[in-house]
């Protein structure tokens, strides 16, 4: 295992704690409101600032990515937890994958794919659209986030990979899924919310005041989802 002496200073910070739960929970918290969540940045503000671009008019702004940024963060706290199940019930054998990234082309398949689909996404262009496509678009656009949340956490940070490496130990998928919870619900008070929603407010202001631009500014945005997508492709296929 890679940074194996990093990681037990992770876990020894544990022993502060009245117990292993709390400890993962103030693990989580600390690091959601400090490294975990600015590391997210490059791949959320660029989905949000396309996502606020394919709108039109008024809509958009501060809340429709503030809320899209929540469900970014619930993928999140379910992946931990998946992760959390499946260190508890392989041990060894998810860590070793985590630690060979097995799992970044995984990630940087969902990654590039929504980059893809917001650059062949088409803006509204209906002075009045219909509920149904407004509807499909939320959808698309809740399921993209869904998708980036999951992609993100195939990517474990050093802290959650302490908590993986101390669910392993502990050999309990159910106790690994506690485990991967608690972390991901401490990591969830995060300043993301609210730069999300700056970014989608920005967005929308920018959109207003050159709407002619927002098409080629959407497919920038999906440009660079793309190229980060397919980084971490090609650094699987060279290590």
């Amino acid at each position: 295992m890679r940074n194996l002496p990093a990681i037990e200073q992770q876990l020894s910070m544990l022993g502060w704690f009245s117990s292993d739960h709390v400890g993962i929970l103030a693990m989580g918290l600390f690091y959601g409101l400090t490294l975990c969540s600015f590391s997210c940045l490059p791949l959320l503000a660029p989905y949000l600032f396309a996502n606020a671009m394919q709108a039109r008019g008024r809509t958009g702004g501060f809340m429709p990515a503030f809320n899209l940024t929540a469900l970014f963060i619930i993928a999140r706290i379910a992946t931990y937890t998946a992760l959390g199940a499946g260190a508890g019930a392989t041990g060894e054998t998810l860590l070793a994958w985590l630690d060979e990234g097995v799992l970044m082309p995984v990630a940087g398949g969902i990654v590039t794919a929504i980059g893809i689909a917001v650059i062949v996404s088409h803006s509204s262009t209906c002075a009045k659209p219909v509920a149904r496509p407004l509807r499909r678009s939320g959808l698309k656009g809740a399921a993209h986030m869904l998708g980036l949340g999951m992609a993100t956490s195939l990517l474990p940070c050093l802290p959650l990979t302490a908590v993986l490496m101390l669910a392993a130990v502990r050999g309990s998928a159910t106790e690994g899924a506690l485990y991967g919870l608690l972390f991901g619900l401490g990591a969830a008070a995060s300043p993301l919310y609210y730069i999300g929603g700056a970014t989608g407010w920005l967005a929308t202001r920018i959109r207003q005041e050159i709407p002619r631009h927002a098409a080629l500014l959407r497919r920038i945005s999906g440009i660079i989802l793309v190229l980060f997508g397919a980084r971490l492709v090609v650094s699987w296929a060279v290590t």
